[in-house]
This record gives C-alpha cells, sequence and structure tokens, in this order.
C-alpha cells in the first residue's frame, strides 16, 4: 500500500499517462466518499416524496387548510394566483381520480406528479444499484443564460396562470379587494 502510495504521489512527474491516473485515483477516493451521502439524501427524498403523495390522496387540503389562522393561497392575499396555486388540491384530486378538478385548480399537477413519480422510480434503481445513475449537475450545468430561460418561463407560466384564473373566474385562487388583482382588472 506503501509503495501505491508513493507511486502516485511519484505520478505527477511522469508525463500525461500518470497524471491521468492519479486523477482515476483521486476521482475514485472522491467517489466512494460521496456515493454514501446521494444514497441517503435519494433514500430521504423516495420516502418523503411517498409520504406527501400517501398524506396528499388521503387529506383533503380545503378541510385542512381551514385549521390554519391565516389563508394558504397567495391568490388570496395578493390578488393573483401564482404558478402553484391550487397545486395542491390538484394533486389531491388528480391523486383520488378527479382529472378534471385536478385539470381546473392547476393543470400543472399533472407533469409535477409524473416528475416526482419518474424521480421516485430512478432514485429507487439507484438506491438498490447502489450507485449513482444519473448526476444532474454534470448533465444541466447551472449558466446564465439557463436561468434566464428558466425565468422566462416560470414568468410565462404565471401569466397563463393569472390568465386562467381571471378568464374562469375561478373564484377560489383570487381576491378582489387584494393589490394585484385591482391593478391587473382595470
Amino acid at each position: 500500500m506503501k509503495a501505491l502510495a508513493n507511486n502516485t504521489s511519484e505520478v505527477g512527474n511522469q508525463g500525461p499517462e500518470a497524471s491521468i491516473f492519479s486523477r482515476a485515483v483521486a476521482d475514485y477516493r472522491d467517489d466512494s466518499k460521496k456515493h454514501p451521502r446521494h444514497l441517503v439524501a435519494r433514500l430521504a427524498f423516495i420516502l418523503g416524496a411517498t409520504a406527501v403523495l400517501l398524506i396528499l390522496r388521503w387529506i383533503d387540503p380545503v378541510i385542512a387548510g381551514r385549521w390554519l389562522p391565516f389563508h394558504t393561497s397567495c391568490g388570496a392575499i395578493t390578488g393573483l394566483p401564482c404558478i402553484f396555486c391550487g397545486m395542491t388540491r390538484a394533486l389531491h384530486l388528480l391523486l383520488n381520480g378527479d382529472f378534471s378538478g385536478a385539470i381546473y385548480f392547476n393543470w400543472l399537477a399533472f407533469p409535477f406528479l409524473g416528475v416526482a413519480v419518474l424521480l421516485i422510480a430512478l432514485f429507487a434503481v439507484e438506491v438498490t444499484k447502489r450507485r449513482v445513475i444519473v448526476n444532474l449537475s454534470t448533465i444541466l450545468p447551472v449558466t446564465f443564460g439557463r436561468l434566464t430561460v428558466i425565468g422566462l418561463c416560470l414568468f410565462l407560466l404565471w401569466t397563463s396562470q393569472a390568465y386562467l384564473a381571471v378568464s374562469h373566474h375561478k373564484h377560489e385562487l383570487l381576491n378582489p379587494r387584494a393589490p394585484l388583482y385591482s391593478l391587473f382588472m382595470r
């Protein structure tokens, strides 16, 4: 083992092939340290997301929201719905098989649930195989251009949600006495 350590320390001075070997050894050491933490995080996501989906399936968020002393919808606070306004009710209805009710409250519940199920399945495979299959930070590195596109997409989603709520008179998601409602509805 000591000879291997000496060889890897001397490798940096021996040329390009040696530097590839030393990087591979360093990557192997880093990977053996990182994977258990990633797998624990993935297992926590699997358990947490499954628990949340089961709770959403059994508990009606409208009834649960009555227990809280404040409004649970940002549409009730600001006047116009955000991107995810109505998402909890939509997921509850979707998980109980009421597809038209889910579309009424927030159509984004369909792709949101699809991505959640896909991630649960992918992470379950990764945990059972004890290795990380997909590393999103290497596939999609964060750049200024990507952040700009994400910001524009979120803005477009918000405007479409607000338009749909106003045009379809979704009074559950709107508050005519709030500041944004009066600003946009003049």
